[in-house]
């Protein structure tokens, strides 16, 4: 049922089930938020703050393209909104005060100042940038931080539990923290921690000329959001119990789902597995009542959507001559090869570059002939990339190239971001 922003639709794998015995089918929650945000007609102002490191490896092309998606983004805020930079090494700088983005030039001129050297304090170039956003909060602002480096946190507060703790703190206050991670060496373990304790995104940049792409997705991500604090909770009829999330999503105190914010034209694909006991058959079942809860953007204001789905019952050659969902197949595989890949990130962190590959192309493999059978491309596109995956398993070296890869890919599947 829509509300004025999102609506949802829910269905499931198998429409008919089998009357003699208790089985598990998926369910397909498609969240669809409005294609353009609704409101006043005016974009939400923001409030940003940039940690850009400037430890000696961000030097020469990495930096170039760092200072060029930072003065790309100034120049897309409009003279409402509040920017500040931070720069760190081994000391910490504050490079431009927050302050309205009212002087482009001298925005640009300050940045194009920056110049890579030293080592990486990563937790207080993040701090100090936070305490620039956050002396300014605005409630009915987006209010974030964008940290960008190519390193470890090597200098300051180094544990990673304790940074990821300041980062979920930091959050809760009304400031979100989005990490940007550059080439081969930083830790992503961290950043996507620090994401996701933050409430932002996590983004990997593989070469130097993906910078731009990124600020830009970034950006646009900022201006199309609608919903935060987003929950999805499944209440299951008599006798149906929830197996599994196949997103992986974190609960809160009350069993809810807690679900990435939403933006404008972005859907999230959520697959539920349920486990249903038998009927008699000619039986019609609701399967679940599914209740998304989520605080409109810049508001205090809570928003609920909710939809349900049914099947019936019948004898169990019915029941498999019954043809399935392929939305439901594709969006449940998919989600499979995202668990896939933080398999084989488990096996590189043990030593087994073998048992990594045969993970991927285990999954490729199963992803092509799910693709062919139901005509799937978005699925033999990611049996594409899971095999490009594999390929960088040959040396130590490079598998943690794939290791970030397979991190990065695996958020992005479970939480249907782009990019």
């Amino acid at each position: 049922m829509p509300n004025n922003n999102i609506s949802i639709h829910v269905s499931p794998g198998r429409p008919v089930l089998s009357a003699e015995a208790e089985q598990t089918v998926d369910v397909l929650v498609k969240i669809c938020p409005v294609s353009e945000p609704r409101g006043n007609g005016r974009r939400p102002k923001l409030n940003i703050g940039i940690a850009l490191d400037r430890s000696g490896s961000m030097g020469g092309e990495k930096m170039r393209r760092a200072r060029e998606a930072a003065i790309f983004l100034t120049k897309e805020l409009s003279s409402t909104d509040r920017f500040a930079a931070v720069i760190f090494d081994d000391q910490v700088d504050t490079l431009i005060t927050s302050q309205h983005a009212e002087n482009k030039e001298l925005l640009r001129r300050s940045i194009e100042r920056i110049e890579a050297r030293g080592s990486t304090a990563l937790h207080e170039g993040w701090r100090r940038a936070g305490l620039e956003v956050s002396e300014y909060i605005d409630p009915s602002a987006i209010n974030r931080v964008i940290l960008i480096t190519d390193g470890l946190a090597n200098v300051g507060l180094t544990d990673p539990d304790r940074i990821v703790d300041h980062a979920r703190g930091l959050s809760e206050k009304g400031v979100t923290t989005s990490t940007i991670g550059i080439g081969r060496d930083f830790n992503e373990d961290l950043l996507l921690r620090m994401a996701e304790a933050g409430g932002g995104n996590a983004w990997y940049v593989q070469e130097p000329d993906d910078m731009g792409r990124i600020f830009e997705t970034e950006l646009n991500g900022l201006l199309r959001l609608i919903g935060e604090m987003v929950r999805l909770e499944v209440e299951p009829a008599a006798g149906v119990r929830v197996v599994e999330v196949l997103n992986d999503f974190e609960t809160d105190g009350s069993g809810r789902f807690i679900l990435p914010n939403l933006q404008a034209g972005s859907p999230l694909k959520v697959v539920v597995r349920l486990s249903v006991p038998p009927r008699e058959a000619g039986t019609p079942l609701d399967l679940a009542a599914f209740r998304l809860r989520y605080t409109l953007q810049g508001t205090d204001q809570v928003e609920t959507v909710s939809a349900s789905c049914s099947v019936t019952f019948d004898s169990a050659d019915a029941a498999a001559a019954a043809p399935e969902d392929s939305a439901v197949v594709e969006a449940a595989k998919m989600l499979d090869n995202a668990r896939a890949r933080r398999e084989m990130v488990e096996a590189i962190d043990r030593g087994d570059r073998d048992g990594a590959g045969q993970v991927l192309n285990m999954v490729a493999t199963s992803s092509r002939d799910l693709a062919r059978r139901y005509s799937l491309p978005e699925l033999d596109k990611d049996a594409d990339e899971l095999d490009d995956i594999g390929r960088h398993l040959n040396t130590a070296e490079r598998a943690m190239l794939a290791r970030k890869r397979g991190i990065y890919g695996r958020d992005r599947i479970r939480k249907g971001k782009g990019a």
